[in-house]
């Protein structure tokens, strides 16, 4: 089918996207900062970072567009293809965090459980946004998937942007500042959002 064709090659040009800026991010900062654990620590921040920037639209267009009108509807419409550039791009978040093994410097077990959780969160609603398997797993477990696995990775943010936030002194706090408010503002939309919804039913028709 032609609109199933374009579908594809829309979600692959996303897919390619997030990979690629991932990769090219990755290599930039090894190449000026070495592949030592220095380097691949500051490639690891980096390559968080515009994880981040993929995931944020995904987990928070749909309040956004619920609190804030039309306007944002364009980015509600693109929330799966932002999803889909996200997951693409992990694949070199971890490559690096194989590196860092590779050089004797893995991170502890509780670092590999709990973002090891958060990136399988990500590949199964990856998996379960095709719609055949969507649809074979129905709207509410669906709901209830999406739910716990976007709030899992947003806190998975939260966790990793506001880890020891005085630490490494005030260019360290600018550097994160952005990043830790849109991690918390995230939640906070959807749960307005979601406290706005249900006035509304409460209210009933007008």
């Amino acid at each position: 089918m032609p609109g199933e064709r374009s579908s594809r090659s829309t979600d692959a040009l996303w897919m390619c996207s997030g990979f690629c800026a991932a990769l090219v991010l990755a290599v930039g900062v090894l190449a000026l900062r070495g592949a030592n654990e220095d380097g691949i620590h500051a490639a690891l921040a980096a390559t968080a970072r515009l994880m981040f920037l993929l995931f944020w639209p995904a987990y928070s267009a749909s309040a956004l567009a619920s609190l804030f009108g039309p306007a944002f509807l364009p980015l509600k419409q693109r929330a799966r293809e932002f999803g889909l550039a996200f997951t693409s791009a992990l694949p070199v978040h971890l490559g690096l965090i194989g590196l860092l093994c590779l050089i004797g410097a893995a991170p502890d077990i509780s670092t590999f459980i709990f973002f090891g959780t958060a990136a399988a969160s990500a590949y199964l609603l990856a998996l379960f946004s095709i719609d055949r398997f969507r649809q074979a797993l129905g709207p509410g477990y669906w709901w209830l998937l999406s739910n716990i696995g976007m709030n899992y990775l947003a806190y998975a943010f939260i966790v990793d942007f506001l880890r020891d936030p005085l630490d490494g002194g005030i260019k360290h706090v600018i550097k994160y500042l952005p990043f830790a408010v849109l991690a918390i503002a995230g939640p906070s939309l959807r749960l307005a959002a979601f406290a706005q919804r249900a006035g509304r039913k409460r209210r009933g028709p007008s």
